[in-house]
């Protein structure tokens, strides 16, 4: 990597991979609180990632919660308890197709979003299936000088 950038370093890892990937599937969930098509800081951080499968031939699918209408609560389907929409039901089907799942969030104040907890509130609820189990790799930071991420 002397002469290199780390994106041409992060380009020559990819092409000289010897392993196929291409059985895999990855499912990020941008936890934005800000709904398509506004910009996110977090697709951004998402995308850099996401690029980094897909040249390694995982298959990506990236999807906004904010973009549903997510109930809020704990049980698999929430209009069984009340709520006229759930969208989680059919999220929670391409979270367990999925053989890679990364929740990306932006950090305020030190927090995870409220989108971010939504979905973890609804994926790790009582009666989640018991492969749920979310375990942060590494937050996303931003300068001191910029605007709220989201």
């Amino acid at each position: 990597m002397a002469n290199q950038t780390p994106a041409e370093f992060q380009r020559q890892l990819c092409e000289e991979n010897p392993h196929d990937h291409s059985d895999l599937s990855a499912l990020f969930l941008n936890c934005t609180l800000k709904p398509s098509p506004q910009t996110s800081h977090t697709r951004g951080l998402i995308d850099v990632s996401a690029g980094i499968m897909e040249a390694n031939d995982v298959s990506v699918e990236v999807l906004r919660p904010v973009d549903h209408p997510v109930a809020h609560g704990v049980y698999p389907d929430m209009t069984e308890h009340g709520w006229n929409e759930d969208a989680w039901p059919a999220i929670q089907k391409k979270v367990m197709a999925a053989d890679i799942l990364v929740l990306g969030t932006p950090i305020w104040l030190g927090e995870k979003s409220s989108v971010c907890t939504q979905v973890v509130d609804r994926g790790g609820g009582p009666r989640a299936p018991p492969t749920w189990t979310p375990s942060p790799v590494a937050p996303p930071t931003t300068s001191p000088s910029e605007t709220p991420p989201s």
